[in-house]
């Protein structure tokens, strides 16, 4: 078995702006579109570049998915150009986003996958609505439609902390750490709600998906109502 890497979810929450943008008045439908992934380096491993979303119109617009360094005073560059999958999500009247994500890999068992949040503008612009959200393999990610708590799709995340001084192994049983996104009106872009560690541990997917976000629903719940 080749080495485990591992990447820390990394989470940036944009600052606020004393000068806040206009929301727009009616959320369009997102075109049509095809993904693109990244060419692979010399050695056939990792991506070169952010995949893209190109929508499909006489003059198309294009997307690609931003990289970002590593922390911990390292060089390395995470480009999010492995395997590009999306979800297109109704909003409001007639209108709709795109869940784009894709993934970096080192090479190792462990891998990064980035999200976006899609919304077409009525110049013809592609924005993306989510700060910087990343999770590992060892992680699971939901958009939950929430009514009564957004117009917008709520993100939820759960990604895996490793205790090493527990002696947990890759294999072993996890606490997590549950991170919930909405969206801010007043900025026009998603905000970090909260964020918790699991009391339960829960398995890391060696023999099943990772399945941590239905059993703390309630608890997610109960905390956005809060929020």
């Amino acid at each position: 078995m080749r080495p485990f890497v591992l990447f820390t979810a990394l989470t940036t929450i944009c600052a606020s702006s004393s000068a806040q943008p206009p929301v727009p008045a009616k959320i369009l439908d997102f075109p049509r579109f095809k993904l693109i992934a990244s060419p692979l380096d010399q050695d056939g491993i990792s991506p070169t570049s952010g995949a893209k979303l190109c929508t499909l119109q006489t003059k198309p617009v294009c997307y690609a998915m931003p990289a970002e360094m590593a922390k911990g005073g390292t060089q390395v560059e995470y480009q999010f150009g492995l395997d590009p999958v999306s979800e297109r999500i109704l909003v409001g009247d007639g209108g709709s986003v795109v869940f784009f994500l894709a993934t970096f890999s080192g090479g190792g068992s462990g891998t990064l996958e980035r999200a976006v949040l899609l919304r077409y503008q009525p110049d013809g612009t592609i924005v993306n609505l989510l700060p910087y959200v990343a999770v590992t393999n060892v992680s699971q990610r939901q958009m939950w439609r929430l009514p009564d708590v957004s117009d917008y799709p709520v993100l939820v995340t759960a990604d895996f902390i490793w205790d090493f001084a527990a002696h947990e192994t890759h294999l072993s049983p996890h606490r997590f750490e549950i991170q919930a996104w909405k969206y801010d009106p007043a900025q026009d872009r998603y905000a970090r709600a909260f964020s918790y560690r699991t009391a339960k541990k829960y398995d890391s997917g060696d023999s099943s998906p990772v399945n941590v976000l239905k059993p703390e629903r309630a608890e997610i719940l109960r905390r956005l109502a809060e929020h």
